[in-house]
């Protein structure tokens, strides 16, 4: 399954900085820089670099640039312990953001902001555009659960959901080839951002629930998912 452009900028800083051509410390090429070398845009980069700052693979320093991490643990082993998580079923993966989504969503929309709640508006509309040109809406998706986290205002739940959504990213475009998955993902984005928009956090919970447990209850229908 070819991988988003992201994904492949990821893998690729990863497997130098495993190999040691880029050390700890070590300041890296500019966003410019690293989207010429790669052939990939700069939206790429600046999302392949977010969820490697979030894994504290690398330090973005404000007016500095970004560094490799010091720590060489992560650098040993990029994704850390949370690797184990690979391995784990999708299902898995859905109960564990069952756990943690819906009340997210019901924190979001006690605490976003106006201009975060625009945000996750244009997502939802994007994403139902997206899928109405039949193109790859996988990453507005992913950006969709983490302005929601951003939204929450609690650096670690919205950590917490980067990783799951690293570790489930396959099983997500899996799920979306189920019969109707797609159209009932739009529907339920929509309705989660008006929610949150409206700072309706008991109607946000519960439909972050039903929209996470629609996908485990598609998945327990096909075992051949996990």
């Amino acid at each position: 399954m070819k991988k988003l452009a992201h994904e492949e900028i990821i893998e690729q800083m990863k497997a130098r900085i495993v190999s040691g051509e880029w050390k700890p410390g070590e300041r890296l090429p500019t966003m410019q820089q690293l989207a010429e070398e790669f052939k990939l845009s700069r939206t790429a980069v600046r999302e392949a670099l977010r969820i490697l700052e979030n894994q504290r693979i690398v330090s973005i320093e404000h007016g500095r640039g970004v560094f490799v991490s010091n720590n060489p643990d992560l650098l040993e082993d990029p994704t850390g312990n949370m690797r184990l998580l690979e391995f784990g079923s999708l299902l898995q993966l859905l109960e564990a953001r069952l756990v943690v989504e819906p009340e997210m969503a019901a924190f979001c929309a006690q605490r976003v902001s106006t201009a975060q709640t625009k945000r996750i508006r244009e997502l939802a509309e994007r994403m139902e555009e997206e899928m109405r040109q039949g193109s790859d809406h996988f990453t507005t998706d992913v950006q969709f659960h983490q302005a929601i986290a951003e939204g929450a205002n609690n650096p670690l739940l919205a950590e917490m959901l980067t990783v799951l959504a690293d570790l489930s990213a396959r099983g997500r475009r899996e799920t979306d080839k189920l019969p109707h998955m797609q159209t009932k993902a739009a529907s339920y984005h929509r309705l989660i951002a008006i929610a949150i928009e409206e700072r309706q956090a008991d109607q946000a919970r519960s439909l972050m629930r039903s929209h996470i447990q629609d996908m485990i209850n598609a998945v327990n229908g096909r075992g051949d998912l996990q």
